[in-house]
């Protein structure tokens, strides 16, 4: 793990020497990112505003809801970008090269690209948290303790995103697209989780808790920010769903890179 820590470490940093180094681009980009998670608050809080809160939620516990989902799925976004891109791995053979490096495949894959780009997502979701966090009084007398409790939040769905990231990419493997697959099993998922779960159906609850974990990146962790149920004790059940999500992931794609057939090119 340390040497893949290493090297992930180095190429991330030539890679982010390379992205900053066309400038006005990178800001643009950014900018526009930033644009993108404002426009898709403002519907959110749209709808919230004119059903007058969802199941006794209001709209700036919603606002904090949606600014934890942001910044959690920003990270896969800006660290697990190459998976995103997985296809052309698979499609194009790309994937063979891969296999001959001496480092673990997913480190040598997902330390190809860091796309700083979509750290609009992290920023601004940390931004709406602090915002929302203000207006609802968490930071007005323990303030480390609700920023710890939004911080181990962020971590624990950070975890669940990167898993069910890795978990797509690897069914490529077996399919050898899955660009079908993101929209339902990322997209989809990610903004449902910007609404109280409360509101779905059973099954849909059901899914969100076991086969697309998101429950414990953004709305488990709500609940003990804003003292609607469960204690702190429960970000430490989030933080294990996480890794034990990660794990499952890693060792998916660990199945898959052993059944790979290759392209024949």
């Amino acid at each position: 793990m340390l040497d893949g820590w290493r090297l992930y470490s180095a190429m991330a940093r030539m890679t982010l020497m390379a992205r900053t180094s066309y400038r006005a681009n990178f800001w643009l980009s950014l900018f526009f990112n930033l644009i993108m998670v404002t426009g898709e608050l403002a519907v959110t809080l749209l709808i919230v505003h004119r059903v007058h809160g969802i199941l006794g939620w209001t709209t700036y516990q919603v606002m904090l809801l949606y600014g934890l989902t942001a910044a959690s799925g920003g990270v896969f976004r800006v660290f697990l970008s190459e998976l995103h891109d997985f296809d052309r791995y698979l499609v194009n053979g790309e994937f063979d090269a891969i296999l001959t490096r001496p480092a673990h495949t997913w480190i040598t894959v997902v330390s190809r690209s860091v796309d700083l780009d979509q750290m609009g997502w992290v920023i601004e979701g940390v931004a709406i948290m602090a915002v929302a966090g203000s207006i609802l009084g968490l930071f007005r007398h323990h303030a480390l303790i609700a920023g710890a409790e939004l911080a181990m939040g962020v971590l624990a769905g950070s975890l669940v995103w990167m898993a069910l990231v890795t978990a797509v990419a690897a069914l490529g493997f077996f399919t050898t697209r899955v660009d079908e697959m993101q929209p339902m099993v990322l997209y989809g998922p990610q903004t449902a989780a910007t609404f109280p779960l409360s509101a779905y159906p059973t099954t849909l609850r059901t899914l969100f808790y076991t086969v697309l974990p998101v429950a414990f990146g953004s709305y488990v962790p709500a609940l003990v920010v804003l003292h609607k149920g469960p204690g702190p004790g429960a970000l430490m059940l989030c933080l294990g769903a996480g890794l034990l999500a990660l794990a499952l992931a890693l060792w998916f794609w660990q199945y898959g890179v052993r059944h790979y057939t290759s392209t024949g090119t």
